[in-house]
């Protein structure tokens, strides 16, 4: 109904606000109304075919002029929606149709200036004519200026709507193979860990040595807890309401290596940190970055060297790069790197500074994982100085 009145109100409008003007002329005929009613009708269709509309409403118009001997009355007051669709097909047809409607309108003018030169009245309305003809082709055009820029800022609304939806699903795969790889990190050593502890413990139930390999399993397995608690604190967290209680633990650093050689260490491996050098100020992902690669590298360690009788960590601080060397004496069970998110996540966090993970078996035996980290990135925001030289 909305559509019907919206489409038929002001045609119905136009049709008997036209018929107005014929009282001060006599009051229109049945011939008035019936051809003004001809002549509106077609705006009906102004909308689905504008161009055609206009056709039928100007033949009507301009026919019934002409079978009135091409007089000033001939032109009814219903002829202005020949202007009302004039604007219609220069808002929605090309440039070749709106050069033929105003052709076409053109038609009145060009008679009654030949009229004039014959000495026929009606010439001081060739002016209003022509500029009532222009203002509503003018009047089109904005219309469609106006209607294709705001169509344009709406398909660049999409677009923008679009790319930031996508951009949100690439953080979101991101963020899912970050926790992916800590998650792998975290799991995978402290339950390492704590395997070898409970194989030291049953070779030995009821020594004190089995009382001590089991509090460090109940230790390990805290601190795992303690570290997925952490994960699962940042997933949930509110970036616009952040914990007030400071419950989300600190990501571990370079001061929590010395805690994973002892980890190791109490699962019965012979484990050293040495660092030589002087450190330098780390940003806390590239401190992040060097924790888990150390922490894999000592996992693998545990999983798969056999025989392994001792593992090495050093860091090595240069002027321009910081070299981390995991090392040990075992026998790889694999006898190549272990498939698995473990190099692959090591590349990828030493990666985004810049760095290269290598990681191969070492001329006198066992296995080496070697990285380098270079320090003009990872210095780039640094919040606080590296702990690593203990």
């Amino acid at each position: 109904m909305r559509a019907v009145l919206r489409t038929g109100g002001p045609v119905l409008a136009g049709f008997v606000l036209s018929l107005g003007p014929l009282t001060r002329l006599g009051g229109p005929t049945p011939a008035d109304v019936a051809v003004s009613a001809l002549a509106w009708a077609p705006a009906l269709a102004r909308r689905r075919a504008p161009f055609a509309a206009f056709l039928a409403a100007a033949a009507v118009v301009l026919g019934w002029w002409a079978l009135n001997g091409f007089a000033l009355r001939g032109l009814l007051p219903a002829g202005v929606v020949v202007w009302w669709l004039l604007a219609a097909v220069a808002d929605r047809c090309g440039p070749r149709r709106v050069a033929l409607a105003l052709g076409i309108c053109a038609l009145p003018p060009l008679v009654v200036a030949v009229g004039a030169a014959a000495g026929r009245p009606g010439v001081e309305a060739l002016v209003p004519f022509v500029t009532v003809t222009v203002t509503a082709a003018v009047v089109g055009r904005d219309r469609r200026t106006r209607r294709a820029y705001l169509e344009a800022l709406e398909d660049r609304a999409a677009r923008a709507e679009r790319e930031r939806d996508q951009l949100a699903r690439i953080a979101v795969a991101e963020e899912r193979a970050r926790i992916a790889r800590d998650l792998h990190d975290v799991l995978a050593h402290d339950v390492s860990v704590m395997t070898a502890l409970a194989d030291g413990a049953g070779f030995a139930p009821g020594t004190e040595q089995a009382r001590r390999a089991v509090a460090q399993i109940a230790a390990t397995g805290r601190q795992a807890l303690g570290e997925m608690h952490r994960l699962v604190g940042v997933l949930r967290a509110d970036d616009e309401d952040p914990d007030p209680a400071g419950g989300l633990a600190p990501a571990p650093g370079l001061a929590g290596l010395g805690g994973l050689v002892e980890q190791v260490r109490a699962a019965g491996l012979p484990a050293t940190l040495t660092v030589t050098g002087a450190p330098v100020p780390l940003a806390a992902g590239a401190q992040l970055a060097v924790y888990r690669l150390v922490q894999e590298a000592l996992t693998n360690t545990l999983r798969h060297a056999e025989g392994a009788g001792r593992v090495e960590v050093h860091l090595a601080w240069g002027g321009d790069a910081l070299t981390v060397e995991v090392g040990d004496d075992g026998r790889s069970t694999a006898g190549a790197p272990v498939p698995g998110h473990g190099l692959v996540g090591m590349r990828e966090r030493l990666g985004a500074f810049g760095g290269a993970v290598a990681a191969g078996p070492r001329p006198g035996g066992g296995w080496l994982v070697t990285a380098t980290l270079p320090l003009a990135a990872a210095r780039a925001h640094a919040g606080r100085a590296p702990v690593g030289a203990a």
